[in-house]
């Protein structure tokens, strides 16, 4: 049979993950020759044989590919024969790699967690044992190519040991970088709060396990950063975190051995065990069980709490002491700022939080946090993409030029995109923190730096006090756009579902806050969007925000800045509404609605659910973001009555645009008070704010000639809020659009900057 010979290019993720022992194997299988090699942004394959060799070996390239690899394309084209003898994995080539994919950091596999707790194996009870299919890989790479010298683990030589199986073609930690052990591998120990060394390897872990039980607060250091953890059982050490932190009623995620431990507190089943379970182990917030059995101080008034299973050698080994053990997993950090990732820094930041410290000297070379994933509607929405996904490409349906986006302020990523791919960045924070901002700036470099993408435009939002569009600003110059935010809200979710670049949707963006075109704060807003223009074309009545950004803060301002011109200020005080300096404070507000002063005006849907979570009851004081539409989604859940509340829809007096009249439902919530529940009316406020805004959004699709309405902003969170949405708009005969890929948060914002800056060259289509 005659021989022929194919030159195969494969994109994706294809680096680290074992890619190349597994193309050397499988030509092997098939009897070919030739070689592969990595060439940073695609491994390159020459195959030479007979037909039927070379078909069966393109068959079983996808089929048998290794777990943690993700094929994009695969480009082949016949050459000519050139006589290879044998196959041969070539040597990595330096230089600059353009959309080069590096693996996200996996949770330890079977094969590698089986070993660590045999006796008879050289990596019995070693924290960081590892191989192709697991392990840190993002979090340990200073640069390109992905080679063991250029990532963290170089300052680990190989004992001959190590060296012989990561040389070893037919060997399961050939090319595993981080692949290490006892001998030769990082150290861990327990240290007490001034840094004295207390125990080392395996009795430091115990040792570490013994102190959780007691009540001690420990610091624990992992891949990305380090956790902060105390046993989540029992309500004294909880209660002590609290106080620690400053923390008073943010909910902690917890972590438990496996998903049978989990079982006895938490509800799991469909998709939200597939993702708990999953080998990217994120953090899956689940409803808890009616025997709920951990501290209640964990996930305070909420019915539900966000649960990880073990993903390191170390916390694995932490549950084999006490295997029905649950302990709160919260990363070390103040709200918004970076996770501490440095020994030193630990002993520094932590001091006066943890008493006892389980460190290694792995160096982190890229922070990254927990991934965060609740079920809604049905499928997985992501609160927080990093660990486990990020430096993952989104796959677009269209090509842009070299691109940047910057993100929003809150809840901040950065997106670079060119081609058909955008790397998303791993979730930075509050970035109007001076520290998270230096952090936010780190991150941009690096993720140009790994992906070879050097963006020819940078986006950025609308906002022009924000620390990341100044930042835009500088390092663009004139090829910076500032995007809306609610666009670029709708851009990513375009995006995220696939649709070609001349689509237009209906897009509902409901969240708390994003600078308006016209100046003021927008937060529930219908567009007629594409990926080129966008135009408002329905609201949330705008309500004024006693104070500005105080109102978020304190949501009885909200309550009083919505029915003051309903309600005389002696109704208003008969109010249960609390005010943290009580009612000097109350009267203060009163005076700036009376006299016009201090006042926003915002169309934002968070601030109608914080007043009527204020109103109800449910959360009087913010503590942390989205505390009172959290509550008031928790109360609503234990309803037992259908309450109607006014779905008004009516023309703005300044926009001149159909709106939403949100007065008239927090009237309706004051009308029925004392009557009905504050679950009852919980459930009745998102009930009647969602079919408002789906019906008053069919209406308008109606007329525009739209086929699709879809759905981002934070609120899209809220589970009853988003089925209720879907669901209208379904029935009334339109495609329902929900994130998959991407946060419905803030955290989709640098993407569709991203996506904005990238077809900023191309001909704006007008409506």
């Amino acid at each position: 049979m005659k021989n022929e010979a194919r030159l195969l290019h494969i994109t994706g993720t294809v680096q680290g993950v074992g890619f190349r022992p597994f193309i050397y194997q499988l030509a092997k299988a098939n009897g070919l020759f030739g070689y592969v090699k990595n060439l940073g942004n695609y491994v390159e394959i020459l195959i030479e044989g007979n037909q039927e060799s070379l078909d069966n070996f393109l068959r079983e390239l996808p089929e048998k590919k290794p777990p943690l690899a993700k094929v994009t394309e695969i480009k082949t084209k016949n050459v000519p024969f050139s006589g290879y003898s044998e196959f041969i994995i070539v040597p990595s080539e330096s230089g600059i790699f353009e959309n080069s994919i590096i693996p996200p950091d996996t949770a330890i596999c079977e094969q590698c967690r089986s070993e660590i707790f045999d006796p008879s194996s050289r990596y019995y009870r070693y924290p960081f044992t590892v191989c192709t299919n697991c392990g840190p890989r993002y979090t340990t790479v200073r640069t390109l190519p992905y080679d063991r010298e250029n990532t963290t683990m170089a300052d680990f030589p190989l004992c001959p040991e190590c060296q012989k199986e990561y040389t070893d073609p037919l060997n399961r930690r050939y090319h595993a970088q981080p692949v290490c052990c006892p001998k030769c591998g990082p150290d861990i120990w327990l240290s007490d709060a001034e840094g004295n060394v207390l125990a080392k390897g395996y009795k430091a872990i115990t040792s570490a396990s013994d102190f959780l039980q007691r009540g001690s607060i420990l610091a624990i250091k992992g891949f990305g950063g380090f956790h902060i953890a105390c046993n989540a059982r029992k309500e004294e050490p909880v209660d002590e975190l609290r106080r620690r932190l400053k923390r008073p009623e943010q909910p902690f995620a917890v972590m438990a051995k496996n998903a049978a431990v989990v079982e006895t507190f938490a509800d799991v089943e469909g998709a939200g065990k597939e993702y708990l379970t999953s080998y990217r182990r994120p953090i899956t917030v689940l409803p808890m069980s009616e025997e709920f059995n951990l501290a209640e101080s964990v996930s305070p008034s909420l019915h539900n709490i966000g649960i990880m299973l073990p993903y390191t050698g170390t916390q694995n080994l932490l549950f084999d002491c006490i295997p029905d053990a649950v302990y709160v997993m919260t990363s070390a950090n103040l709200p918004g700022r970076p996770m501490v990732v440095e020994n030193k820094e630990s002993l520094e930041k932590l001091k006066g939080i943890a008493d006892f410290y389980l460190l290694h000297n792995r160096v982190i070379a890229n922070r990254n946090d927990d991934t965060v994933i609740r079920i809604v509607n049905g499928q997985a929405a992501f609160i927080r993409r990093s660990r486990g996904f990020v430096p993952e490409p989104i796959e677009l349906p269209f090509e842009v030029e070299a691109s940047i986006g910057v993100g929003a302020e809150m809840n901040s990523t950065v997106t670079v995109a060119k081609g058909k791919l955008a790397y998303i960045s791993q979730y930075i924070g509050n970035t109007s923190h001076v520290e998270t901002f230096k952090y936010h700036s780190e991150v941009v470099r690096h993720l140009i730096q790994l992906t070879g993408i050097d963006p020819l435009r940078w986006g950025c939002d609308l906002h022009p006090a924000f620390n990341t569009t100044r930042f835009a600003l500088r390092m663009g110059g004139e090829n910076t756009l500032k995007i809306q935010h609610h666009h670029a809200h709708m851009l990513a979710l375009m995006a995220d579902n696939s649709l070609p670049l001349d689509s237009r949707i209906l897009g509902i963006a409901l969240d708390g806050v994003g600078y308006g075109s016209d100046g003021t704060v927008w937060g529930g807003e219908l567009f007629e969007s594409s990926y080129l223009e966008h135009k408002r074309i329905g609201h949330l009545l705008p309500q004024p925000m006693p104070g500005g950004d105080l109102a978020a803060r304190v949501p009885s301002r909200m309550v009083l800045g919505i029915l003051f011109e309903r309600l005389g200020r002696a109704e208003l005080e008969k109010l249960p509404l609390i005010f943290p300096q009580g009612t000097m404070e109350f009267s203060t507000v009163m005076k700036q609605l009376e006299a016009g002063i201090n006042i926003v005006q915002s169309s934002s849907t968070g601030r109608v659910l914080d007043a009527a979570a204020a109103m109800l009851g449910v959360c009087k004081i913010r503590t942390y973001d989205g505390e009172p539409a959290m509550k008031l989604e928790s109360a609503a859940r234990k309803s037992t009555h259908t309450v109607d509340l006014p779905v008004i829809i009516k023309k703005d007096m300044n926009s001149g645009l159909p709106v939403l009249d949100t007065t008239e439902l927090l009237m309706g919530v004051y009308d029925l008070s004392g009557k009905y529940s504050s679950s009852d009316l919980a459930f009745a406020v998102e009930e009647s704010l969602a079919k408002g805004v789906s019906e008053l959004a069919a209406s308008l699709a109606a007329k525009r000639g739209l086929e699709k309405i879809g759905l981002s902003g934070g609120v899209a969170y809220n589970d009853h809020i988003t089925s209720c949405i879907a669901e209208t708009v379904r029935e009334a005969g339109f495609e329902f659009l929900a994130h998959c890929q991407v946060p419905c948060g803030d955290g989709c914002i640098s993407f569709g900057q991203a996506l904005a800056a990238g077809l900023s060259i191309k001909p704006e289509k007008k409506f």
